[in-house]
């Protein structure tokens, strides 16, 4: 059987790198994409190129499974330079993860400059939708129909303070997400995989602020944290891949959700 390919956003590290390592776990093509030049290194530790001179892939079968991208999703030559480099390397799509985000100023929202907002909203939102346009003419024709799962967040629906251009950046996320299921159906499915409190570097660094502002250690916040959710921890990038493998690989009937990762702090 032909190996589906997927296209997976902010994949250098964090997320995006479990989502990449999943995917291609269970036999997929992937194209990696970030602006973090590391990319091209994570994509070839990941295809198993990383190894010594002369020997074989881990597949056995000499193909290359993964490509790394350096690519702004903010930018619109960018997101369609990574639907081409699917087709150059992999014949094609079908599927598209878009996960690439940044967190934005730690400050009030009232008080954040308007152009750090809106440079918020040039990657969260307008990175996803770049993308979206760049694959859909290729998605039409994936067997078995394509699909677009976005990576939100539980602050597009539980806001915090000090997160305010993130959070709304997140919301229009999900509402995209939903628009888009209905926009693209029937050759498509789109939905959205929303995480609590995962354990990445940005993770860390909010921590780290919030710890800065109250005078506490980092260890002190991130047990507080980690005590707000009802499964006791903090989730890690494959609690999220879980997911979002789930929504790739079936789930044909489902589309126009949210599926929430986090623990239980959010029910539904």
């Amino acid at each position: 059987m032909k190996r589906r390919t997927a296209v997976v956003t902010g994949a250098a590290r964090g997320i995006g790198h479990s989502i990449a390592r999943r995917l291609l776990d269970e036999g997929w093509n992937v194209v990696l994409s970030d602006v973090d030049p590391g990319v091209t290194a994570t994509a070839e530790r990941l295809d198993g190129s990383a190894r010594p001179e002369g020997s074989a892939r881990p597949d056995g079968d000499g193909e290359r499974r993964a490509v790394g991208l350096v690519a702004d999703v903010a930018v619109p030559r960018d997101a369609a330079r990574l639907a081409e480099t699917a087709v150059s390397a992999f014949g094609g799509v079908d599927a598209l993860v878009a996960n690439a985000a940044v967190g934005g100023p730690d400050t009030p929202l009232l008080d954040t400059d308007d152009d750090a907002i809106r440079r918020v909203f040039e990657i969260n939102f307008f990175g996803v939708l770049h993308c979206v346009q760049a694959v859909r003419p290729l998605l039409a024709g994936a067997p078995g129909g394509g699909r677009i799962v976005v990576i939100g967040s539980l602050f597009a629906q539980r806001p915090t303070p000090g997160a305010g251009a993130y959070s709304a950046s997140k919301a229009a996320v999900h509402s995209l997400m939903r628009t888009l299921s209905l926009e693209l159906a029937p050759h498509c499915t789109v939905n959205a995989v929303a995480p609590g409190y995962v354990m990445t570097e940005m993770h860390r660094e909010e921590l780290d602020a919030r710890a800065r502002r109250g005078g506490y250690s980092f260890e002190a916040v991130r047990d507080q944290v980690a005590a707000e959710v009802p499964l006791g921890r903090h989730g890690v990038g494959a609690d999220v891949a879980d997911a979002v493998h789930y929504l790739l690989s079936g789930a044909g009937y489902v589309t126009g959700q949210t599926l929430n990762v986090n623990g239980g702090v959010l029910t539904s």
